[in-house]
C-alpha cells in the first residue's frame, strides 16, 4: 500500500514539472500591430505595398487608414483603406495604397489590430511625416545612337588591261502593218436592278395622284365659272325687273 501511494505522488510530481515546464508549454501568440514599409519621413507615389505586421491571440481585424498632416491629432479624418477579418500578418504585405487617388502632401500612416475580447483599445501604429509626390515625373532616358558597324575595306589586285569587243550589226527588222480592229459597241439591255431604279424614278402612284388633283381642280375651276355666269345672269334680270315694272 505504502509503495502503490509512493508511485502515484512520482506519477503526479512528473506531471506538474512537465505541465509547468516552459520548454513544454506552446508559446503564446503575442499581440502587434507594426509597420515595416513605408517608413517615416519616406516620398511615396503610384501604388505603395505595405509590409507589417498584424497579430493578435484572438484577432477580430486590423485596418490601414491615412489622414492629412504629417502627426496624428485629435482632429486627423482617417480614411480606411484596407479592413481584413480573421487574419494574422507577419513580416508580409498589409495592403496596397493606391496614392494617385490623392491630393500630393504630407500624410499619417496607421495600422490597427483589433482583439475579439478587447475591440473597444485596438493596437495601433503610426508612420509620420510621409509625402505623397505624383508629379515628379522621372526623365525618359535617352537611347544612344548605335555605332556603325565599319565598311569592309576593299582589296586592290592587280589591274588588267580591258578588251575591246566589237560585235556584228544587228538588222533591224521592219515593222509589220498592225491589223485595225472595229470595236462594234453592243448595247445591253437593262438588267433587273436598272429597271427597278428607273421605275423608282417615275412613281406611277405618284403620277396618278398628280394627275386626280389635277382633274379635281379643274372641275372646280369650271364649277366656279358656272355658278360666276349664273349670279352675272340672275343680277342682270333682277336690275332689269326692277328698272321696268311693267315688265316690257
Amino acid at each position: 500500500m505504502y509503495k502503490r501511494a509512493r508511485v502515484v505522488g512520482i506519477a503526479l510530481v512528473v506531471i506538474l514539472f512537465v505541465g509547468s515546464s516552459p520548454g513544454w508549454a506552446a508559446p503564446q501568440l503575442q499581440a502587434r500591430s507594426v509597420i515595416t514599409y513605408p517608413t517615416e519621413g519616406m516620398t511615396l507615389s503610384g501604388v505603395v505595398e505595405v509590409t507589417g505586421l498584424a497579430t493578435h491571440p484572438n484577432i477580430s481585424s486590423y485596418q490601414l487608414r491615412y489622414a492629412a498632416g504629417p502627426k496624428p491629432t485629435g482632429n486627423s479624418q482617417w480614411v480606411d483603406f484596407v479592413i481584413v477579418e480573421g487574419t494574422q500578418v507577419e513580416g508580409d504585405v498589409l495592403g496596397v495604397w493606391d496614392t494617385t487617388t490623392i491630393p500630393d502632401g504630407q500624410y499619417t500612416l496607421a495600422l490597427a489590430v483589433w482583439g475579439i475580447d478587447d475591440a473597444a483599445s485596438p493596437y495601433v501604429f503610426f508612420v509620420n511625416n510621409l509625402t505623397v509626390d505624383n508629379t515628379t515625373i522621372p526623365p525618359t532616358p535617352t537611347p544612344e545612337p548605335a555605332t556603325p558597324e565599319p565598311m569592309p575595306t576593299a582589296v586592290v589586285g592587280p589591274t588588267s588591261t580591258p578588251v575591246a569587243i566589237v560585235q556584228p550589226a544587228t538588222p533591224t527588222p521592219r515593222p509589220s502593218p498592225t491589223p485595225r480592229v472595229e470595236v462594234i459597241e453592243e448595247s445591253t439591255p437593262l438588267s433587273t436592278e436598272e429597271e427597278l431604279n428607273v421605275g423608282e424614278l417615275f412613281d406611277v402612284g405618284q403620277l396618278r395622284t398628280a394627275f386626280c388633283t389635277g382633274g379635281l381642280v379643274t372641275v372646280l375651276l369650271f364649277l366656279l365659272g358656272c355658278l360666276y355666269l349664273l349670279v352675272k345672269v340672275s343680277v342682270r334680270w333682277f336690275l332689269r325687273k326692277r328698272a321696268d315694272p311693267s315688265g316690257r
